[in-house]
């Protein structure tokens, strides 16, 4: 990549300065390495961990009045990725995503380097339009086109050919993992294809489904699973053998559960996987939990909270000390949403601290805590000693047991910033959960500030998304009432080739949040059930979750069929 001019250079240390997110001796510090790798400056603070990636990409973007994509919009037509040549693309840090007549639109990791925007002008004859995206981001896009011709069955015949020479030579009886050796190559391409294809399309969990005849592979893709592949029978004593020596699990032993855990690189991501095997009458059930370490990474502001309830949030994020609770069903994005909130606080001058399990994405600047229940790292015996490294913020990943739940509200009172979540349908069914928990009544009002409660909804594709004709007569006959300062609008899937025909194209929050005041005090002393607190709430103005998914609804965010779907309300 050409060098930028060094003006440039020290613009972005500057800004970055101004933003707070690195200090002066940060910029020395990178400036000296800059020196003496011959790299951008950009790339060099991202390698030591001084600033997220994201953050540099959409400074680089605001001063170039280019506008920041996110990797799942780095698609290219096949028109826009053969202008240019995967070297020159590789080193220049650009990717091509669409032509438009007489222009191209790339995605380029510094969008100021006119030297590579002139390069790629006058090597397609096109005038170029510049998109900001991560350097990661897009050389992740580069390896997909590169892999693009690599098919999955090409792999399982490959498989199939192996075993067949090996039978005519050497015959064993099926499910023998002693032949595993002979077909390990094509195996391991074929396992590394299909997690590959997964994390490409977003997938949250890969199932991999014993039955009669042949095994299953189903992908969950925005909370829905999706069929993927069909393997043939024989093949699947090889596929569950490599996904348990994967995630290092007792390949030998076939009769019990097992847990594990394994990590594969996609791309140049590392991407951990959380995987579970279960016998079943017609083998061993697989299924792995996608924990994408480049997909969790947001701001705030990209979450879709409905500004009421942004403003909210971010006045308990800026209190010195309190529980904030994040709750929600497994899957509906309680970590992200937590996450977003750490990246949004952290600077320079806080101690921030974790306990996760696992640990999804790592954070720079952020002291990062994996539990092991096996060693008796757990989270309350983390949360003690955590507690005399000095935090001021403290992110605890889950509230499963009442002394993690004492501790958590004994350290908001001692001055620290508690961030959690817990397993509740609902925010006023939080505070229930942690007097059941076994958290004393008197301590709860003067520690809990918040409750977020969030589901995760599909949204609807901008592209095929048509106009429920008749919008009243649905509101009508859900009994749903619509909101009071729009006219009434719903929406429909219809189905295209950018969303796979389904209608939906990735998945969208819905929020309900619970400020805990003075009205909750007695309440709470007294032990009152769900439904007091979320009176309580109500009546200090709280917007339900399934109120918030019906403005979503009404602005074609999703269908209001979905909303019920998610949130099972009539």
């Amino acid at each position: 990549m050409a060098p930028v001019p060094n003006t440039q250079r020290d613009d972005l240390g500057e800004r970055l300065i101004a933003a707070g997110l690195i200090s002066e001796k940060q910029l020395d510090l990178a400036q000296r390495e800059q020196r003496r790798k011959g790299m951008p400056l950009a790339r060099v603070l991202v390698e030591l961990s001084l600033v997220a990636p994201e953050k540099v990409s959409d400074l680089l973007a605001h001063a170039a009045h280019s506008r920041l994509v996110s990797s799942g919009q780095l698609q290219a037509d096949p028109a826009a990725a053969n202008l240019v040549p995967r070297e020159m693309a590789r080193r220049l840090r650009v990717f091509p995503i669409a032509r438009n007549q007489d222009s191209l639109t790339v995605a380029m990791a510094d969008p100021s380097n006119v030297v590579a925007i002139d390069a790629l002008g006058q090597f397609t004859g096109l005038a170029i339009d510049v998109v900001t995206a991560t350097e990661r981001d897009i050389l992740n896009a580069l390896d997909r086109l590169d892999r693009s011709g690599d098919g999955i069955q090409q792999s399982i015949d490959a498989i199939i050919e192996e075993r067949d020479r090996e039978a005519k030579t050497l015959p064993s009886p099926e499910g023998d993992f002693g032949a595993f050796s002979a077909d390990e190559a094509p195996t391991i391409r074929l396992v590394s294809q299909v997690i590959t294809r997964a994390v490409e399309i977003g997938a949250s969990d890969i199932h991999f489904e014993p039955d009669e005849k042949l095994m299953r592979i189903r992908l969950r893709v925005d909370g829905v699973l999706h069929p993927d592949v069909l393997i043939p029978k024989t093949l699947q004593p090889l596929l569950v053998a490599r996904m348990k020596i994967l995630s290092d699990l007792d390949v030998s032993e076939s009769r019990v559960p097992q847990d594990g855990r394994a990590t594969v690189v996609v791309g140049h991501r590392q991407i951990n996987l959380r995987v579970s095997s279960l016998p079943t009458c017609h083998g061993e059930s697989i299924v792995a939990r996608i924990l994408n370490p480049g997909a969790g990474l947001q701001r705030l502001k990209s979450l879709g909270l409905p500004p009421a309830t942004d403003a909210l949030l971010r006045e308990v994020m800026d209190q010195p000390h309190g529980v904030v609770i994040v709750t929600g069903p497994t899957g509906s994005g309680k970590t992200t949403t937590l996450y977003a909130v750490l990246n949004e606080i952290s600077s320079p001058d806080l101690s921030i601290f974790t306990l996760e399990d696992p640990v999804e994405i790592r954070m720079s600047g952020i002291r990062q805590t994996q539990i092991k229940d096996e060693i008796g790292l757990t989270f309350s015996s983390g949360l003690r000693s955590l507690l005399r490294q000095d935090p001021d913020v403290i992110l605890v990943g889950e509230t499963r047991d009442v002394e993690t739940a004492q501790l958590m509200v004994r350290a908001a009172l001692t001055g620290h910033m508690v961030f959690s979540t817990l397993h509740t349908n609902d925010a006023p069914g939080a505070i229930p959960r942690l007097l059941d928990m076994g958290v004393e009544p008197f301590l709860l009002p003067d520690s809990l500030l918040a409750i977020l409660a969030q589901r995760l909804v599909r949204r609807l594709c901008d592209r095929c998304r048509q106009p429920v004709p008749e919008p009243e007569a649905i509101f009508a006959e859900l009994h749903v009432t619509p909101p009071a300062d729009r006219p009434p609008q719903l929406w429909k899937n219809a189905g295209c080739e950018k969303c796979s025909g389904t209608g939906f194209r990735g998945r969208q929050g819905i929020f309900e949040i619970m400020k805990v005041d003075g009205r909750f005090h007695a309440a709470i002393i007294k032990r009152l059930g769900a439904h007091e607190f979320a009176r309580l709430a109500r009546e200090g103005g709280m917007v339900t979750m399934f109120e918030d998914g019906v403005r979503l609804a009404t602005e074609g965010g999703t269908t209001i069929q979905e909303l019920l779907r998610v949130t099972r309300a009539h």
